[in-house]
C-alpha cells in the first residue's frame, strides 16, 4: 500500500506545501470571476435589472478593457513597492465593486462595481505569479502553473455553476459569496508572498540581464504574441463553440456532455505531463507542439459532420488549450525572472490576456457573421498554425549562439 501511494506520488507531481496558499488564491480568484461575472452578474443584469439584451456581452468588454489598463499599471506598482503594501488594493477593490452593485441596483452602479471589482481581480493576479515567481525555480514552474491551471480552471467551473444556481434562489447572495472570496483571497495571496523564496531566485533576480539586444527583444515580442494569441484562441472558441454545435451539428446538451467527456480526461492527464516534464529554456518548443495539435483539433472540428469526429477534435483543442495556458504562464515568468522589474513583465502578461481576448472573441464574431461557424473554426485553425510558426522561429532565434565579437586570438 505505501508503495503504491509512493509511486502514485511519482507519477502525479503535486506541488510544494509552501505554494499551497498560491493554488488556492488562484482558485478564490477565478471562482469569484464564474459567479459574477460569467454567471450571476448577466442574470442580475437581465433578469433583476431589466437590462437589454446586449448588456452582458457590453460588461464582458468592460471587463476586458479594465483587465488590459489596470494589470501593467499593478505591476509597475509592485515594482515599486513591498508586496505587503499592494496587498490591500485586493479586498479594498473588490469590496468596494461588489458592494456598489448590490447598494446601487442600477445598471450604473452594476458597471461601475464590475470595474472596480475587475481592478482588484487583476492585481491580484499579478501579485500571484509575482509569488509564484519568487518562490519557484525554473525546473519546478511548469509544475505549479500547471497546478494552478487545474486550480483556477475547475474553480471558475464551480463559480458558475453556483452563481447560475444562486441567481435562480437569491441573486445578491451570489455577490455575497463573491465578497467573502475576495476575502479569502486576499489572506492567501498574504500567506503566498510570505512564503520562502526558491534557492537562488533572489540572487538571480540582483543579477538580471538588463541588456536590450535582440534576441532579448524577439523573445519579448514572441512571448507578448503568444500570450496574446493563446487567449485570442480561447476567446474566439468560446464565440464559435456553440453555433457550431447547436446550429451546424445541432447536438443535444447531454450528447454534448458525453463527446467532451474524454476532452476532460486526456486534459488532466495532459497538464500532469507539464507539471512533471515542462522546463526552463524549452517551453516555447512546447507551446509550439500544443499549438499544432489544437490547429489540427480546430481543423477536424471545422470539418465534422459527426459526434466521432468532433468528439476526436475536441480531445486535442481543449487538452492543447489547457496545457498552452499552463507553459504560456510558466515561460512569461521565466522571462520576468531575467528583469530588475518582473512585477512589470506579468502585468504585461495580464494585458496581453484581455487584448487576447477582446480580439479573438470579435474577430471571430465577424468570421461567424460572414462565413459561418465552420469558417470561423477554419480561421482559428490558420491562427493556431501560425503562432506555432511564430513560436518555433523565436526559439531558433534566441536559442542559437551568437557570433563573438570579441577580436580573434
Amino acid at each position: 500500500m505505501v508503495a503504491s501511494v509512493a509511486a502514485l506520488r511519482r507519477a502525479i507531481p503535486l506541488p510544494p506545501r509552501r505554494l499551497w496558499p498560491a493554488l488556492g488564491g488562484s482558485a478564490a480568484i477565478d471562482g469569484m470571476t464564474g459567479i459574477v461575472v460569467l454567471s450571476a452578474g448577466n442574470s442580475y443584469l437581465l433578469r433583476t435589472l431589466g437590462a437589454a439584451a446586449v448588456l452582458p456581452a457590453l460588461a464582458l468588454t468592460l471587463h476586458a478593457l479594465v483587465k488590459l489598463t489596470v494589470s501593467p499599471v499593478a505591476g509597475r506598482i509592485l515594482d515599486r513597492r513591498r508586496a505587503d503594501a499592494v496587498l490591500p488594493a485586493v479586498p479594498i477593490l473588490a469590496g468596494a465593486g461588489l458592494a456598489t452593485m448590490l447598494t446601487t441596483q442600477s445598471i450604473g452602479g452594476y458597471l461601475a462595481g464590475l470595474a472596480a471589482l475587475t481592478a482588484g481581480t487583476s492585481t491580484a493576479w499579478v501579485l500571484l505569479r509575482h509569488s509564484v515567481g519568487n518562490t519557484t525555480t525554473s525546473a519546478d514552474r511548469g509544475n505549479v502553473t500547471a497546478w494552478i491551471s487545474l486550480a483556477s480552471g475547475a474553480a471558475a467551473a464551480a463559480g458558475f455553476g453556483a452563481g447560475t444556481l444562486l441567481a435562480g434562489v437569491a441573486p445578491r447572495a451570489a455577490f455575497i459569496v463573491a465578497l467573502a472570496l475576495a476575502i479569502a483571497a486576499a489572506l492567501l495571496l498574504r500567506l503566498a508572498h510570505r512564503a520562502p523564496m526558491a534557492h537562488g531566485t533572489e540572487a538571480a533576480h540582483h543579477a538580471a540581464d538588463t541588456t536590450a539586444g535582440p534576441p532579448r527583444r524577439i523573445e519579448s515580442m514572441t512571448l507578448g504574441l503568444v500570450a496574446a494569441g493563446q487567449f485570442a484562441l480561447a476567446g474566439g472558441l468560446l464565440v464559435a463553440f456553440w453555433p457550431l454545435v447547436l446550429r451546424e451539428l445541432d447536438f443535444g446538451l447531454f450528447q454534448l456532455v458525453v463527446l467532451l467527456v474524454p476532452a476532460g480526461g486526456i486534459t488532466l492527464g495532459v497538464l500532469i505531463a507539464v507539471a512533471r516534464w515542462s522546463r526552463s529554456g524549452r517551453r516555447l518548443t512546447e507551446v509550439t507542439t500544443l499549438f499544432a495539435i489544437g490547429a489540427a483539433g480546430l481543423a477536424l472540428a471545422a470539418w465534422s459532420q459527426n459526434a466521432f469526429t468532433f468528439g476526436i477534435a475536441m480531445a486535442a483543442v481543449i487538452p492543447a488549450q489547457a496545457a498552452g495556458t499552463s507553459v504560456v504562464a510558466a515561460a512569461v515568468i521565466d522571462f520576468s525572472r531575467a528583469h530588475r522589474g518582473p512585477a512589470g513583465a506579468l502585468g504585461w502578461l495580464g494585458a496581453a490576456e484581455a487584448a487576447g481576448s477582446l480580439v479573438g472573441s470579435a474577430l471571430t464574431g465577424i468570421a461567424i457573421s460572414a462565413v459561418g461557424a465552420r469558417g470561423a473554426f477554419a480561421a482559428l485553425a490558420a491562427m493556431a498554425a501560425a503562432l506555432a510558426c511564430a513560436a518555433i522561429l523565436s526559439w531558433h532565434l534566441t536559442a542559437q549562439p551568437r557570433p563573438s565579437r570579441l577580436p580573434a586570438q
